[in-house]
């Protein structure tokens, strides 16, 4: 038996991936076959004497489907990310993908626009990071390599040095050598090379044994000082992110190609109209020149301006032009080299042809080297509104990468501190922070009391107390008290780290539509070229048949002028960067919003589906509720007795168990026995997931057999009595102590302050609200009376697995999306499962894999709320809109606009110059981005309009109920509290 991963891409839906399923399920010898749409990976088991991966990847390629060797003894795959510069929409972010995945080894290429990056996936056996780099390069665009590093030393850390005082005389075999001897102790290899007149090391190490700065020192060491290369650290992504390389450049050109293109038109149009006598008198510069006849000394002053941004800004299309047309791609570069080339190309062919055959009356050639200029001018401004625009929609982004400080104080082995760059802190650093200073990793308080702001991760607006044995989070800011930390979790594996990623991975993410969208640009300029032609032909067809019926043909330019203008218009009003910008601007900003609010999203294809969704299903203990429980009562069985033995051993064998219920019957314990001293040891412990736990103690010599947990984890044949039925409202744990049931705990658990507000938001909104829980029925009823869940929608003592398997069933039962919202402690399996999951966080764990939306809040349980979800589910909402309205502006203009620059409105004496058509063109782009901006305006007050409604309601309710005979005053009670605690 052997088992292969595959990476299978064109996957967009779940009919592909039952496609993929079926046609590999029926190879002969295929034991298994599991498709993941949202990893793009099969996974295969098979018998090796009846099948191979050659078979898999012809059965998944006969789909319609690429597919590759992802995981396997035959292959190793190295995953690697570069930084893609200049691409400004989606058809460069097609043909960078296309060009990367025509390479043989590369198995996936994921292209994001408003990040600027490319995650690639390769066989390093094949081909290598530089080789992938230069393939870019010669798309036409700049590549920067980030990071390489293989896919299964992935735990291994990697770090590039910067090399200073080596010889160049000095053969670069011998300097290699040197530093093969600084691989030990953790240090697994190193190899030393010169790229591009700079001497780099590059070091895979340990980071348990080992780290940077020890490199650093071995390397000083040698006799060399090595800085750590970090060529995508955070000032680099700020400037990647705000667009300053490209703003800078389109500024310039856009001012001088404005002051270029207003002599142009002054020349060509401004005088003419306001001063026609020039022209008729033949005054300077409208007067040939003396040295030969047919030349105007206008056409002169026309082709040098025109000449000049031909050559200069010109030359920025025409590099990239020729690049794309290499690979027979097409992008926004060859409709602007197009048209400025035909019109500066037929201006020229106009004077020569004036020149050699001189108009007998003295007319003007018919020149538009105005146009060409003023193309340039348009396309400047607009290239210039459009990265300002899009710099805008990554402000949360860079808001968050900007919060990791450049340099932090370390104490060194005589405790006095010293202050290293933040490239080179390490693990078990022990990190002093000044009032005021940012922290700069996650750790644990060591010594000191402060107040922190954590509002970034949390945000809980009000300072944190820290004291020793508090966790720290990279990024918040200290207040007035002056501390010191064990860093824990440094560079990439800080939370804010992993919340950067997580946004930043929400770009490569791409929802169904915006695929489309990349398609449609991907085939948009081909199409453009071709009607070009076809208007050219037609209207020069026309011209000659019925030019008598059509005023606009009868120019004194000329018909092929009419034409050839009418043609020209046709590629410049084209515009594929709003097709391209539509989605991804949109979903970076409302990513963006979502952190702002402690929403982590992670992709376009998410909000999507949130748009689609009918049924939320939540877990009860520590979503609903604040996972906080206390023991309200111990109820003893008849004849028995809870004594300190008793207590020793139960103490013991719950403090091996994270679970509320656990930590409950903990706090329970010290309660009751403060006075004791008696310390029992657990010899074995057994958690039987859903049930409760299994132990095995020994306390002064004896050994004693306890189960603790729920009714069905109790011997066989003993029955609960009948007191506890289901309608007590408890949780109940049961004490059995050498197959003696001794009694049973009565466990509460608060309702969380705005559980209600969320749950009849949704109520009112027509979503169906699920509960379901491992507990109790009656503490599940409890809990689903106080929030309005109808009690048929309540699931009770299900196991984790149970979750998942009720999910299921809904999501047959009904064609709507199911969203299922955990704590992330025991939902792992039900995250996967449901169409969204959603987990609520705490400060301190924000890398849920499995959840698709991250919720964060309060590491303090009791303050953790709901209110993350309204804001997900808006959000998204509100998103997938925007980027609706952004391709229906963008589809709708293309439609509106090319058709009449092709002439449709020709005969009724209407046309769109291509000036004009250049000016459509520049805003069009613009006016997506803008309107991808207008997400930022989102507010979360509207969500809650309606909570004063729930509030009167809900006194109606309790007033009703007291003078009812027939009331629940339990209910009632909680109903009150629950107004009491609104926000």
């Amino acid at each position: 038996m052997r088992q292969v991963t595959f990476t299978v891409g064109g996957m967009t839906c779940g009919a592909c991936v039952n496609t993929v399923k079926k046609q590999v399920g029926g190879i002969p010898g295929v034991v298994d076959c599991q498709v993941s749409l949202m990893t793009n990976e099969c996974h295969i088991k098979y018998k090796e004497d009846e099948c191979d991966a050659a078979k898999v990847v012809d059965a998944v390629e006969d789909c319609g489907f690429e597919c590759h060797l992802a995981a396997g003894p035959e292959r190793v795959l190295a995953e690697g990310i570069l930084t893609v510069q200049g691409m400004t929409c989606g058809s460069c972010v097609s043909s960078v993908t296309q060009q990367v995945e025509k390479l043989d080894g590369v198995s996936r290429a994921v292209v994001s626009l408003m990040t600027e990056e490319c995650h690639v996936e390769y066989d390093s056996s094949k081909l290598s990071i530089q080789d992938i780099k230069e393939v870019i390069d010669d798309s036409g665009f700049d590549a920067t390599v980030v990071s390489a590093q293989q896919c299964s030393q992935a735990k291994v850390k990697r770090a590039t040095f910067h090399i200073y005082g080596v010889s160049w005389d000095k053969p670069v075999e011998a300097v290699n050598e040197e530093f093969q001897a600084l691989v030990f102790d953790g240090v697994q290899s190193a190899e030393y090379s010169q790229v591009n007149g700079l001497a780099m090391a590059t070091f895979s190490y340990a980071q348990n044994v080992c780290g940077v700065r020890d490199i650093a020192h071995r390397i000083s060491n040698l006799g060399y000082e090595g800085t750590i290369s970090s060529s995508f650290d955070n000032s680099t992504q700020m400037k990647l992110l705000a667009g300053i390389k490209e703003i800078q450049f389109w500024r310039r050109n856009c001012l001088i190609a404005s002051i270029l293109a207003i002599l142009t038109m002054s020349l060509y149009m401004g005088v003419p109209m306001l001063l026609p006598s020039f022209i008729g008198h033949h005054h300077f510069p409208y007067r040939e020149t003396f040295f030969l006849k047919g030349l105007y000394y206008r056409d002169v002053f026309g082709w040098v301006i025109a000449t000049y941004l031909q050559i200069t800004l010109g030359g920025y299309f025409y590099v990239a032009f020729w690049k794309s047309l290499k690979h027979g791609t097409g992008t926004m570069d060859t409709l602007v080299c197009t048209s400025t080339t035909c019109a500066y190309v037929f201006s020229i062919y106009s004077i020569v042809l004036n020149v050699v055959h001189p108009s007998e009356n003295g007319k003007l050639p018919n020149v538009i080297f105005d146009t060409s200029v003023m193309l340039f001018a348009f396309i400047s401004l607009g290239k210039l509104l459009e990265h300002r625009a899009k710099s805008a929609t990554s402000t949360a982004l860079s808001k968050l990468i900007s919060l990791t400080p450049s340099s932090c104080m370390i104490l060194g082995p005589d405790n006095e501190p010293f202050e290293v760059p933040i490239d080179l802190l390490q693990p078990d650093d022990v990190v002093e922070v000044m009032p005021g200073k940012r922290i700069p990793a996650d750790g644990i308080v060591t010594e000191g009391e402060t107040e922190i702001d954590e509002s970034l991760i949390t945000g809980e607006s009000l300072p944190i107390v820290k004291k020793t044995g508090s966790s720290v989070i990279a990024g918040s800011i200290n207040g007035p008290g002056h501390f010191y930390f064990k860093a824990t979790g440094v560079g990439d594996e800080s939370k804010l780290a992993n919340i950067i990623r997580i946004m930043k991975q929400a770009q490569l993410r791409k929802p169904p539509i915006q695929r489309y969208a990349d398609f449609l640009a991907s085939i948009f300029v081909p199409s453009i070229m071709v009607l070009t032609l076809c208007t050219f032909a037609m209207w020069f067809v026309l011209s000659n048949l019925i030019a008598d019926s059509l005023p606009a043909l009868k120019s004194g330019k000329g018909r092929f002028y009419m034409c050839f203008q009418t043609a020209i218009s046709v590629v410049i009003v084209a515009c594929p960067c709003a097709l391209g910008l539509a989605a991804p601007t949109a979903i970076m900003v409302g990513t963006g919003v979502g952190a702002e609010h402690q929403v982590l999203i992670k992709g376009g294809d998410i909000m999507e589906k949130f748009n689609n969704v009918g049924k939320f299903v939540f877990d009860k203990t520590g979503t609903l509720t604040t996972g906080s429980m206390s023991v309200q009562n111990f109820v003893l069985e008849p004849s028995q007795q809870l004594t300190a033995e008793v207590l020793a051993c139960l103490r013991a064998c719950e403090l091996i168990s994270e679970h509320p219920v656990a930590k409950s019957i903990v706090g329970y314990c010290a309660q009751i026995s403060q006075d004791s001293n008696m310390n029992a040891v657990v010899l074995h412990s057994k958690i039987i997931v859903g049930k409760g736990v299994e132990c095995l103690c020994e306390l002064q010599g004896e050994r004693h057999k306890l189960l603790i947990g729920k009714q069905s984890l109790m011997p066989a044949g003993w029955q609960a009595p009948e007191a506890d039925s289901p309608q007590h409202g408890f949780t109940l744990s049961y004490l059995c102590v050498d197959d003696v049931v001794i009694g049973r705990f009565e466990i509460t658990d608060e309702v969380k302050r705005d559980a209600y507000d969320t749950v009849n938001y949704l109520i009112d909104k027509g979503y169906g609200v699920y509960m379901v829980t491992g507990d109790t029925q009656g503490s599940a009823l409890k809990v689903a009376r106080q929030l309005g869940i109808e009690e048929e929608h309540v699931f009770s003592e299900v196991t984790p697995s149970g979750k998942s398997q009720i999910v299921e069933q809904l999501q047959r039962n009904s064609t709507d999306g199911i969203v299922f919202v955990g704590d992330g402690i025991n939902d792992s399996p039900v995250l996967v499962t449901s169409d969204i999951g959603v987990s609520i966080s705490t400060g301190t764990d924000v890398a849920m894999e499995a959840a698709d939306v991250v919720i964060l809040c309060d590491e303090d349980r009791t303050n953790a709320t709901l209110r993350g979800l309204l804001y997900a589910l808006d959000i998204s909402r509100k998103t997938f809109y925007r980027v609706k309205l952004n391709l229906f502006w963008a589809l709708c203009y293309n439609m509106f606009m090319i058709p009449i620059s092709m002439g449709v409105l020709l005969p009724w004496g209407i046309t769109l110059p291509p000036m004009a058509a250049g000016f459509a063109m520049a805003m069009s782009s613009v006016s997506v981005v803008l309107s991808s901006l207008a997400l930022k305006n989102w507010k979360p007050e509207h969500l809650y309009r309606s909570r004063r409604k729930h509030v009167h309601q809900a006194r109606r309710s309790m007033l009703s109920g007291l003078f009812s005979r027939h009331s629940n005053s339990a209910r009632d009670d909680d109903i009150e509290l629950q107004v009491r605690m609104l926000p």
